[in-house]
């Protein structure tokens, strides 16, 4: 079994023929031994983060541009060699072994041979590793310093942190897993816990830092009922649950098998009477005759918050569909009106960075519908996690 032709397909295909890098791995790392699949998803996530930065080391070295096959190729050793540490000669035999023909070997062979360190740039978004047009929109929306922080953050390796099951335990209950505990929820650990018995059992789950907080800003207490509009993969919604009855909540989610994937996981939790919607989140006011004290809504959105997470999104998002994502999030906001109970909150949120999508557009809610005020609203960039913004809204009238 060659990984780095697991590595190799699976890069391709994301980069070149717009499929998702997490998705095929899911499909290839359950044909790989446990022991290797850290390898595969280190160098495909590695090489997706510094594709464009790699890109210009090989177009530096070689006059000739060579095919998108053999360039990635090239790029691919380049990450092992320099990112990491791997020895040069296993370098070139794995990579040169790769090649197609004659002409490609040689070629892939000489590039990793002889590119000795990494260049620097004169165009800035090839150092910060993003297409052109998502460098620019983010410098024309931040600040140098917020610019900066940003960009580490995107090439930083996520941690996994995990959250507690307060339905079902506490920190004493995972005494034996060698955890670092991180706050009130979260807590990590230097093992992979997904094959513990604690985790089987529903003890935890697996959410970002940064996400497990956007629940405290609803206001939550136990009487109240919670509409969740977008509510896939579901652990904002868990989160409620520490606080909420689950028959007071209302779990909706456009794409079936995401709802199918909530409910297995919540069977897991312990959380049962959730009561779970499949719908379009603007037809929502015309299959159920309610009003909600809550609303979360974490809308579809562009996603430039968790390029450290999901660095092939790069490659996905064009600049087109951000028009197209602005009018969906603003009809979704919209609707929302029709199920939220006067003194009622909603918290809307997105994990994107870009403020056409966030503040401004709830600049332009918050001015149509004079029966809203905004509560509080942030834009959350730390190294911790993943990046989002929300806007906490109370209706007034």
């Amino acid at each position: 079994m060659n990984l780095r032709k697991i590595a190799y397909e699976i890069l391709y295909k994301t980069i070149k023929e717009d499929a998702y890098s997490n998705l095929l791995m899911r499909q290839e790392l359950d044909k790989v031994p446990l022991i290797n699949r850290a390898f595969i998803t280190n160098l495909v996530n590695g090489v997706l983060r510094k594709y464009e930065y790699l890109e210009y080391q090989v177009n530096c070295f070689s006059y000739k541009k060579a095919s998108f096959k053999t360039s990635l190729l090239v790029i691919m050793g380049l990450y092992e060699k320099f990112y990491l540490n791997e020895k040069d000669y296993v370098v070139n035999n794995e990579y040169v072994s790769l090649a197609k023909n004659k002409y490609e070997k040689s070629f892939v062979n000489a590039c990793l041979h002889n590119i000795k360190e990494l260049k620097d740039s004169d165009d800035e978004d090839i150092n910060a590793c993003l297409p052109k047009w998502i460098y620019a929109l983010l410098k024309n929306q931040y600040d140098k310093d917020e610019l900066n922080k940003i960009f580490n953050i995107y090439q930083s390796i996520p941690k996994v942190y995990y959250r507690i099951n307060k339905h079902k335990a506490n920190f004493n209950d995972l005494k034996d897993l060698n955890i670092e505990i991180l706050n009130d929820d979260i807590f990590i650990s230097d093992n992979n816990l997904l094959n513990t018995k604690e985790y089987k059992n529903g003890l935890f789950y697996i959410q970002d830092y940064n996400s497990a907080s956007l629940y405290k800003h609803l206001d939550l207490n136990k009487d109240n009922t919670l509409l969740d509009v977008c509510s896939a993969p579901g652990s904002k919604l868990f989160n409620c649950l520490d606080i909420l009855d689950p028959k007071n909540t209302y779990s909706n989610d456009l794409n079936k098998s995401r709802v199918n994937l909530i409910k297995q996981m919540a069977d897991k939790l312990g959380y049962k009477g959730i009561n779970y919607l499949n719908e379009n989140g603007l037809n929502i006011p015309k299959i159920i005759d309610k009003k909600f004290d809550r609303i979360l809504l974490d809308a579809p959105c562009s996603g430039l918050g968790v390029l450290m997470r999901k660095p092939d999104l790069k490659f996905h998002i064009k600049p087109n569909s951000l028009d197209e994502l602005e009018i969906l999030q603003y009809d979704l906001l919209k609707t929302m009106d029709n199920l939220l109970n006067v003194e009622g909150i909603i918290l809307y949120s997105t994990c994107t960075l870009n403020k056409k999508e966030n503040t401004r557009l709830i600049n332009k809610f918050i001015k149509e519908y004079s029966n809203y005020e905004l509560l509080e609203e942030d834009t959350i960039i730390n190294e911790m996690g993943d990046c989002f913004y929300y806007a906490k809204m109370r209706k007034i009238s």
